[in-house]
């Protein structure tokens, strides 16, 4: 038996989303008390492209959306995926799975949040 790449990715992600997102957010436990896996990097976070993304471009495709185990981490504003940053946990799922010619979805380090960078002096 021959899976298209759609189809396997389709079937090894299902799981995921069966239980209503496997992971809840960046905090260190889902919801129900699972624990967020080890696959999951916090120090990461995903950026959309938007001239590669089949959305923003002239198409429609929600699928980053669609596949992301995290609840509220990519929303859709007007059919256009954006990624939430403080929920995102850089996992690469949406990259994965992106459908576009040119994978539209770019795993990157988090950058620090205003005054916790280094090199920052007190008042």
């Amino acid at each position: 038996m021959s899976l298209s790449r759609r189809a396997l990715i389709r079937s090894l992600f299902k799981p995921l989303k069966a239980g209503g997102g496997l992971v809840k957010g960046p905090g260190g436990l889902a919801g129900d008390g699972v624990a967020i896996p080890p696959w999951v990097r916090t120090d990461r976070v995903a950026v959309i492209q938007g001239r590669f993304c089949l959305a923003y471009t002239d198409g429609y495709c929600t699928v980053c959306y669609e596949r992301c185990p995290v609840a509220g981490a990519i929303e859709l504003g007007e059919g256009l995926p954006k990624i939430v940053a403080e929920t995102c946990t850089g996992c690469g799922i949406c990259h994965d799975v992106c459908p576009a010619p040119r994978n539209a979805i770019l795993i990157t380090t988090r950058k620090p949040a205003l005054g916790q960078g280094q090199g920052q002096e007190g008042a």
